[in-house]
């Protein structure tokens, strides 16, 4: 899968990034989703790889966060961190059990060893970011509690 993500982004050099949908498959989500990564330009609307639920936690979190706060998100969920510098990227292989997929991705963060679950549903014909959990030892946290905790500090 590596070559894979390594292929598009060799071809999303030339073209720049482009959301293009439906995502066909949970692993098309995610190479798209992480292009930017490799290549340095970032989509002005990641909105199109998140589920209506997601969208929402997010669209939520900017209505209740006081102007002048940062909001519920202060780093980088999908590299567990401030900044990145990814190697070993890898995108294991989808479960799949009808509109709900599980997939993890793997990486090296600046050398530290990174491990996200991506939980996915297929909605408008095409696979969306339902939600991410981080399971690496030193800080494991699921993005939708973290958009949960926020909102009850604000409501």
């Amino acid at each position: 899968m590596r070559l894979a993500a390594y292929a598009a982004g060799l071809v999303l050099a030339f073209t720049g990034p482009s959301a293009a949908q439906p995502f066909e498959t949970p692993e098309a989500l995610l190479e798209a989703f992480y292009e930017p990564y490799f290549i340095g330009e970032f989509y002005d609307d990641e909105s199109v790889f998140r589920s209506q639920d997601l969208q929402a936690l997010y669209d939520n979190d900017a209505e209740i966060t006081p102007e002048g706060e940062m909001g519920a998100i202060s780093f980088d969920p999908f590299v567990d961190g401030q900044d990145f510098e990814i190697t070993d990227f890898d995108i294991g292989a989808a479960g799949i059990a009808g509109d709900y997929a599980s997939v993890d991705v793997t990486f090296n963060n600046f050398g530290q060893p990174r491990s996200l679950v991506y939980e996915l549903v297929l909605e408008d014909g095409g696979w969306k970011i339902d939600d991410v959990v981080s399971t690496s030892p030193e800080n494991q946290y699921r993005l939708s509690e973290i958009f949960a905790e926020a909102a009850a500090i604000y409501q």
